[in-house]
């Protein structure tokens, strides 16, 4: 099996490197892994919940596509790479995020599964003039982090629309929604809601702050460090951004 394993530019000691991520995302996994068997079928749960819905939208639209359907692509990645040992230890020792630590390993797989099919067809064949799909890294990053940021900026938007209405501020997403999603005014919504300019502006902020905590929240868990969210949030705002 080929290391899909990034190096890190600069040399660090084991512990130096694993300190170097936040709590939050550090203490959740450690705490899953040591937990034997079922942590890791806990983080696998997780990882397939979150990335299937991105990584089965980006092949969808590769030249990957003609080796199957998007579903079962996905689920031959996870079912190759999930069970291997020590997959996750790999990914904190990377330094690399988790959405690209998990595109790099998909494209592997799937090259993988090119050549293999190809190697098929010829073993049946005397002859493969078929074109081998292939893609290119970086546009595969990018468009990847494209088909992420807008899965991952759904599954904030559910995440912050409980946690409202769970605390009593189911109005205060609604207005959230009409404001950032619909571009009604705050003057408008005032109307609409029969409150004041303030208070509609104070209610849309209060949404707003369990928003941004949603998306702080699953930017941790893909090894994002403290310092990088911010940096983090703005390059999922250019990935949203249409072409």
């Amino acid at each position: 099996m080929r290391d899909e394993t990034v190096k890190p530019t600069t040399a660090q000691p084991q512990a130096q490197k694993r300190d170097s991520f936040p709590a939050t995302q550090r203490g959740w996994l450690v705490a899953q892994l040591a937990q034997g068997s079922e942590g890791l079928a806990r983080i696998n749960t997780y990882v397939m919940q979150t990335y299937s819905e991105p990584l089965g939208n980006y092949v969808a639209g590769s030249s990957f596509r003609s080796l199957g359907t998007s579903k079962d692509l996905v689920s031959g990645f996870f079912a190759s790479r999930l069970a291997q040992p020590a997959y996750f230890e790999k990914w904190i020792d990377s330094g690399l995020p988790l959405r690209r630590w998990l595109i790099n390993g998909f494209l592997f797989f799937l090259q993988e599964e090119a050549r293999r099919r190809k190697s098929e067809r010829i073993d049946t064949l005397s002859a493969d003039t078929s074109v081998e799909p292939v893609a290119d890294a970086t546009s595969a990053v990018e468009e990847f982090d494209r088909v992420w940021a807008a899965a991952m900026v759904r599954s904030a938007a559910s995440s912050a629309r409980e946690r409202c209405v769970t605390e009593g501020f189911e109005p205060h997403w609604e207005m959230f929604e009409r404001h950032f999603v619909g571009g009604v005014s705050y003057a408008d919504i005032a109307e609409t809601f029969s409150v004041s300019g303030g208070q509609a502006a104070s209610m849309v902020r209060t949404a707003s702050i369990r928003f941004r905590q949603a998306v702080v929240d699953l930017l941790l868990k893909d090894g994002a460090t403290e310092d990088e969210l911010d940096e983090e949030i703005a390059r999922l705002m250019r990935a949203l951004r249409p072409t």
